[in-house]
């Protein structure tokens, strides 16, 4: 299998959109679901934020659970987890108990698809997958219960549809420009440790604990 398939459905260039997208049909479709919605906006940011903050740490100051291989939380994994199952949800009227329980489970399978592929990829070891599954899984826990009478209007699906398949497309061919986001990570830990280069994870991982920098460290897309 192309693992390659999931890297651009498990970005959040393309995620955060589509989290926002979805809230905005479900807020003009029901006046009751701004605050539900503001909830689940809100945890992403919460996620988001505790993610970029774990590979700042590592990239500044070599935080991280050697005996675990843990340096951060998957991206990829938290930002999948806490928006497809919710989409797949919302997609559905809330008076399809059964197939909006199915839509969430399919969304949970291709999160979790998203996932595996961060570890088949190499860009992330088993637990920093794990981290960004209970994280992400969290978001999506509180969002669906918030969000458990709310839906999106029928259109809205043929567009998360084809919002995956062109998203999938453009990111294999290159045709839209990729997020540095792991650049931005790198600036921000020698800019807030004052160092001019960040931890080398490969030495990191030596149980004697010293570490070495090295000004370009492999990136993680």
């Amino acid at each position: 299998m192309n693992w390659q398939w999931f890297v651009a459905p498990g970005s959040a260039l393309y995620l955060i959109p589509l989290a926002a997208l979805a809230g905005i049909a479900v807020m003009l479709r029901s006046p009751s679901g701004r605050r539900p919605v503001l909830v689940w906006w809100t945890a992403i940011a919460v996620a988001c934020l505790a993610t970029a903050a774990s590979k700042i740490a590592f990239y500044g100051w070599g935080t991280g659970i050697r005996a675990w291989d843990l340096t951060c939380f998957s991206g990829h994994t938290v930002i999948s987890l806490a928006v497809w199952p919710v989409v797949g949800v919302l997609s559905l009227h809330s008076s399809h108990r059964a197939w909006r329980t199915a839509a969430g489970l399919f969304g949970i399978v291709f999160a979790t698809l998203i996932a595996y592929s961060r570890y088949a990829l190499r860009a992330h070891s088993v637990s920093e997958i794990i981290a960004g599954l209970l994280l992400g899984g969290a978001v999506a826990l509180l969002a669906l219960h918030r969000l458990r009478n709310e839906s999106v209007p029928p259109l809205f699906v043929p567009a998360v549809v084809l919002f995956g398949l062109l998203a999938s497309q453009t990111h294999l061919r290159g045709s839209i420009y990729r997020a540095t986001t792991e650049e931005w990570f790198v600036d921000a830990a020698t800019a807030l440790s004052g160092k001019s280069c960040v931890t080398n994870r490969g030495v990191w991982r030596q149980p004697q604990g010293h570490f070495s920098v090295e000004c370009e460290p492999r990136m993680r897309p």
